[in-house]
């Protein structure tokens, strides 16, 4: 899950999808009904189905008055759905071939409808055809009109809610909440308002069990990235204020930082910079900064040869077999820790607003921690070397 976060955030005016009676070739995404759906005939099926289809073809998927989106309590739609809609789009762009498939429109809870899509690519040289995404989105009555609304907004309705301090839990029907991490949750997001030299923020948290729990709540049934072997991650809606966790627990400090990084200088920031702040005050995946920078740490001392060079060419994960430990968390978090050292939160302030090209992250590691682009590598690994060692019994320590 946490790897969607590298995308959740592009939320830009995307693709359109044109509406087709069949699956001959096109240069536009074909849209179709499964034959095995029974209400395809009845006035809410059509009117739900062409709003989607409307909806699809706006290219305005964030804001806009083309689109049917309630936006009374959640001003925005799903986060999770335009990075979807992006990844089409350039397939689209590559002249390849989308199909948009109609699954099922349902009854829920509460007078919503609840409306499954599914995409699929046929690959033209091997004539495989690939699932990409399935996709839920709620759809309910208001004013005569059906619009849609924002998945969390819906689950809110039907799940219970509990209110600790400044933050609204959603928590889901399998997950046993903790009072204690709910508190021990809302004092960190008031220190943390204190670092960031702001009022507290109120936001939503929707806590499930697992990134599976997780991704079927923020209705992506299906995507790339839904089965992980490390089934824990969330992400943070910048655009509602919410945290989702598939943590198992209502304590998330790693997503809270980046609600407050948005909010102190919104989209200004490299990821890295973003990641790395994140994980220098709440760390990831349940373990402190300490914890990845002695699993980073290990990792460069047994692969001298591994290259440390352009950020977008490292892999996401950090090669060791664990599934836990982040490049962008351990070495941002790192160097983010020196910038701290250093200058305090006046040198993190002006990282957040430093830019956000891969240039404009090298120009503050150059101006802040001394090094140019090309002793990246070198700084890194001399640098990461110095840390004390840790004993593997020892690093439970670094566990919150």
């Amino acid at each position: 899950m946490k790897k969607t976060i590298l995308i959740l955030n592009l939320l830009l005016l995307l693709t359109s999808c044109h509406s087709q009676t069949d699956s001959e070739s096109s240069n536009e995404i074909s849209f179709h009904v499964n034959s095995n759906v029974k209400n395809s005939d009845t006035d809410y099926f059509k009117e739900i189905v062409e709003n989607w289809k409307d909806y699809l073809n706006s290219q305005e998927y964030v804001r806009g008055e083309s689109y049917h989106w309630d936006q009374k309590d959640m001003p925005y739609p799903d986060y999770s759905y335009v990075s979807l809609l992006m990844e089409l789009r350039t397939i689209v762009n590559d002249n390849e071939e989308i199909q948009c498939t109609i699954m099922g429109l349902i009854p829920a809870k509460n007078d919503y409808y609840l409306l499954k899509t599914m995409y699929t690519q046929q690959n033209d040289s091997t004539g495989v055809v690939e699932l990409k995404y399935i996709v839920s989105v709620y759809a309910k009555m208001v004013e005569g009109e059906y619009v849609f609304f924002n998945s969390t907004q819906y689950h809110k309705e039907i799940y219970e809610n509990r209110e600790v301090g400044e933050i609204s839990y959603i928590v889901h029907p399998d997950h046993k909440f903790i009072e204690e991490d709910a508190k021990k949750m809302n004092e960190f997001n008031r220190r943390t308002a204190e670092l960031f030299e702001t009022e507290p923020i109120e936001f939503d948290y929707v806590v499930t069990n697992n990134s599976t729990d997780l991704g079927q709540l923020m209705g992506l049934n299906f995507f790339s990235y839904s089965y992980q072997p490390v089934q824990s991650g969330g992400m943070a809606d910048n655009y509602n204020t919410i945290i989702y966790a598939g943590n198992n627990s209502a304590y998330y400090p790693h997503e809270v930082v980046h609600l407050y990084t948005n909010v102190k200088f919104s989209r200004q920031y490299h990821p890295w910079v973003d990641e790395g702040i994140a994980t220098l005050f709440g760390g990831s995946t349940g373990y402190e900064l300490d914890w990845h920078l002695q699993k980073l740490k290990a990792f460069l001392s047994s692969h001298p040869e591994y290259e440390i060079k352009e950020l977008s060419k490292l892999e996401t994960d950090i090669p060791n077999g664990e599934f836990m430990t982040d490049f962008r968390y351990a070495i941002g978090g790192f160097l983010m820790k020196k910038i701290y050292e250093k200058e305090g939160m006046k040198g993190l302030f002006e990282a957040l607003q430093a830019g956000r090209s891969e240039e404009d992250y090298f120009d503050v590691l150059k101006d802040k921690l001394g090094f140019e682009r090309t002793e990246f590598e070198d700084y890194l690994r001399k640098e990461v070397s110095k840390l004390e060692d840790v004993t593997e019994d020892n690093l439970q320590k670094f566990k919150y």
